[in-house]
């Protein structure tokens, strides 16, 4: 079987990869297209590149059938069985081909643009229009008029992808919406990790100290993400002396500097950059708690994080915010919840004071997520996806 991965974004896609790995393991010929790479790409042997643009993803005629030309290259050139079509700009092209495909619907999309506009809208409110000439209050009206419609598109093509089109996604909460939508054919995939990433991390040892980690990776622009919020969060660590020390994986020093942080106060604090993935386990394992940090969000009830899944099998405990509903159901007691920073300082506060309590549950996670926290136990459901594209 010969399957050809289609984003409108570039790699490294580690969701994308997975999948991709789980093909090659049964002996498929893999094909990846999307915009460039822009790390070493060690999975796909072969590679297409596509002009993806903003303009194309909001389906602007003449830029969709520049990209809708090269796919049609690609197509007869590579003549895949089914076309792995991830998110929902490439599922939306793809059902403009008579090709066997699946819609890898990695973000709920109707969430996801609603976050993309009210983070728009922010940036907006603290910059454009903080002076009110004709020429800011124009570009306003054009930016809503485009989110208007990227919004419209978004919902309206979820609709005719998810009920004629298999569907995998990545959590049951999406999924539900998803069938409400009039998805038939939907499958759940969870973002957990392989069972290669994992099989040689040994359990967690004894920590004397508290400390935490952070893995994530901040756009390299200034506009903040608003489900993404986590202002504050070095605060805590430079100005709390009973909540240990964190380090921050995914950011380096020129992104902490930034506005979006603060820097004074004690150096509790410190940032280890973009690290290859069995380098990122060795350092989560060098602490006690892995924190989920994004202050409570509407969209959260639609979220699951990799990252969390990452923490406990390096034998963290999981710390994140009650609005993330599907980790907490997932880690059930080997996550922990706050409301608030407050919240989180109180828990931190009692980890480092229980730190050999701590240290049970972190051995517990481990255990729990080494047995079921594994991509493994469901791959199976994209290949039945395939067989009834």
């Amino acid at each position: 079987m010969k399957i050809l991965h289609l984003s409108d974004y570039s790699l490294p896609d580690w969701r994308i990869e997975k999948c991709a790995r789980s093909a090659l393991n049964r002996g498929y010929r893999i094909c990846f297209a999307g915009l460039p790479s822009w790390s070493n790409n060690n999975t796909f042997p072969e590679e297409y590149n596509l002009d993806w643009t903003p303009r194309a993803r909001r389906a602007f005629p003449y830029y969709w059938y520049c990209v809708k030309k090269q796919v049609k290259k690609m197509l007869i050139e590579f003549r895949p069985d089914v076309v792995h079509a991830h998110n929902i700009f490439s599922a939306k092209m793809m059902s403009e081909f008579d090709v066997p495909f699946v819609y890898d619907d990695h973000e709920y999309w109707p969430s996801y643009v609603e976050i993309q506009i009210e983070s728009y809208r922010l940036a907006l409110a603290n910059s454009i229009v903080s002076k009110y000439n004709a020429r800011n209050l124009i570009r306003r009206l054009l930016l809503r008029i485009l989110n208007h419609r990227y919004s419209q598109l978004a919902l309206k093509w979820e609709k005719e992808l998810v009920s004629s089109t298999p569907t995998i996604t990545v959590s049951d909460s999406i999924a539900s919406e998803l069938k409400r939508l009039g998805g038939t054919k939907v499958f759940i995939l969870p973002n957990f990790p392989m069972k290669k990433e994992i099989e040689n991390l040994e359990p967690p040892k004894f920590h004397k100290e508290l400390s935490s980690v952070y893995a994530g990776v901040e756009p390299p622009n200034s506009m903040k993400i608003v489900h993404r919020n986590m202002d504050g969060l070095v605060d805590i660590f430079n100005h709390n002396n009973d909540v240990g020390s964190l380090t921050i994986m995914g950011i380096d020093d020129s992104i902490a500097n930034s506005s979006h942080y603060s820097r004074g106060g004690s150096c509790m604090v410190t940032y280890r950059g973009f690290l290859q993935r069995h380098l990122m386990y060795q350092e989560m394992q060098n602490s006690s708690v892995g924190i989920v940090p994004f202050r409570r969000h509407w969209s959260h009830a639609y979220s699951s994080p990799n990252k969390a899944y990452e923490y406990a099998h390096a034998g963290l405990i999981v710390m994140c915010t009650s609005s993330f509903v599907t980790v907490k159901k997932i880690l059930n007691d080997h996550c922990i919840t706050f409301e608030d920073y407050d919240d989180l300082i109180s828990n931190l506060n009692y980890c480092k004071y229980n730190i050999e309590k701590i240290y049970e549950k972190r051995k517990s996670a481990y255990d729990y997520a080494k047995e079921n926290l594994i991509w493994e136990k469901y791959e199976q459901n994209i290949f039945d996806a395939y067989k009834i594209a």
